[in-house]
This record gives structure tokens, C-alpha cells and sequence, in this order.
């Protein structure tokens, strides 16, 4: 009896492939020094739509949900915040250790330094 082995390779679902977290974590350093260490560091999906202009919303609501939800490492969080009268979803970037992503802020490169 042959023995079913794993493929050595990881398949990546269609969603990581039209969406990398790279591209997203590359939106919020593009906006907000060190979003990791800024707290006003959220973007809204209108935000988002406007980062990610070639996809189509329901496919930005699945991989906002796919990084939300990822078994992995879950570095993209969302939560509500209060705007006046009325309740909005935000995204933020989790946690203080980056993934294997090179920052290219100056602002980033000082704060390492310093500590």
C-alpha cells in the first residue's frame, strides 16, 4: 500500500494570489509611518477601494476577510469605531514583529536605531 505524501509546495488560494498581504501592509507604509507602531494607523474600505482600484469590491471584501480570518499569523485586524452618530469597520495592521517585509521609511529606520 503506497502512502499518500504531501506536496513539498504550498498551494496559495486565488485570493492571496489577487491579493498578497504584501500589497496590503505596502498601502498602510505608504500612508502612516510605521504602521505597526501608529495607532491612527486604520484605513476604511473606501480607503481600500481607492488603494486597490483594479479589484473588484466583493473580491477586496473576500481578502480583506481571508487576512482577517487567516490560520496563520493574523496580521491584518478590523474593528468599529464611533464617527459622530453612526458605527464604521476599519483595518489595522497587528502586532509589533513585521513579517519578512523590508520597510523603506526613514521614520522606521530611525526608531530602530534608537532602541
Amino acid at each position: 500500500m503506497v502512502k499518500h505524501q504531501k506536496p513539498s509546495h504550498h498551494h496559495k488560494p486565488a485570493i492571496e494570489k489577487a491579493l498578497p498581504i504584501e500589497r496590503i501592509i505596502d498601502l498602510f507604509s505608504s500612508r502612516f509611518d510605521d504602521p505597526y507602531l501608529n495607532p491612527t494607523a486604520e484605513l476604511s474600505f473606501e480607503d481600500l477601494t481607492v488603494g486597490f482600484p483594479e479589484l473588484p469590491k466583493d473580491e477586496l471584501v473576500e481578502a480583506l476577510n481571508h487576512w482577517t480570518s487567516h490560520s496563520g499569523e493574523r496580521l491584518l485586524q478590523t474593528k468599529t469605531v464611533e464617527e459622530g452618530n453612526e458605527n464604521s469597520r476599519v483595518w489595522y495592521l497587528h502586532g509589533l514583529a513585521r513579517p519578512h517585509h523590508q520597510w523603506s521609511n526613514a521614520s522606521s529606520d530611525r526608531l530602530e536605531s534608537t532602541n
